[in-house]
């Protein structure tokens, strides 16, 4: 039987490449990227994103690591960064990256690494999220942890076509990832093209694991009437 306690949602899912090796462990399996629309968002998250995407972040953690930075690279289809979302899950501490140096110019914001992808790794400016200075348990860095960013859509734009984006190519997301394995090495990941079918981290309200129950309860129950 299903519980609160033990199941969990399943939206658009990606793990990540490591684009660079400095690290003795290559842990991007274990970092994962959820996709919300705004009907699972509503129904797992209770969050409302008329016209927004939710972005969630999480680490199984299997080797010890702490995603610290957060960019996007696109194409057009955002049209700005609503939010960032620090309790979904666990406890982690992050705020938007800095992107404006005292004098008002634009700073050279860049992925770690980031011109060992293909192309090369171009964060969008007023995007992303960098953890805030201190502690590094603030970072995504246990299995509880989800760090939440909301984004706004430019016109015309759906959910379809940011999922079509993500597997093309033309919106990329890149995170920097200390702290890794006992050498406590850094390395940077950029999220992998094709969705995986990774159970997500963030539990279903007990609500909607009570209508599935009744669900599968129901058709048991259909199929015993039709064999009669």
């Amino acid at each position: 039987m299903f519980s609160a306690a033990s199941a969990w949602a399943a939206p658009t899912s990606f793990n990540f490449t490591r684009i660079t090796s400095n690290a003795a462990e290559d842990v991007g399996s274990q970092l994962q990227m959820d996709v919300y629309n705004n009907t699972d968002a509503s129904a797992f998250l209770n969050q409302s994103l008329t016209n927004k995407i939710l972005f969630t972040f999480a680490n199984s953690a299997q080797t010890a690591a702490n995603i610290a930075e957060i960019y996007f690279d696109d194409s057009g289809f955002l049209a700005s960064q609503t939010a960032i979302l620090n309790s979904l899950g666990g406890f982690t501490s992050f705020s938007p990256v800095s992107w404006t140096k005292p004098n008002g110019t634009l700073k050279n914001v860049v992925l770690p690494g980031g011109n060992n992808a293909d192309p090369d790794f171009e964060p969008t400016p007023y995007f992303g999220a960098n953890v805030d200075p201190g502690n590094p348990s603030l970072g995504v860095n246990t299995g509880s942890d989800v760090l939440g960013i909301l984004v706004s859509l430019n016109n015309g734009y759906s959910f379809d076509d940011i999922s079509s984006a993500l597997t093309s190519g033309a919106l990329r997301i890149g995170m920097h990832v200390r702290s890794i394995g006992a050498a406590g090495a850094s390395d940077s990941f950029i999220n992998n093209r094709i969705p995986t079918e990774t159970i997500s981290g963030v539990p279903l309200p007990a609500s909607a694991w009570m209508f599935l129950s009744g669900l599968v309860g129901f058709l048991g129950w259909q199929r015993r009437k039709a064999a009669v």
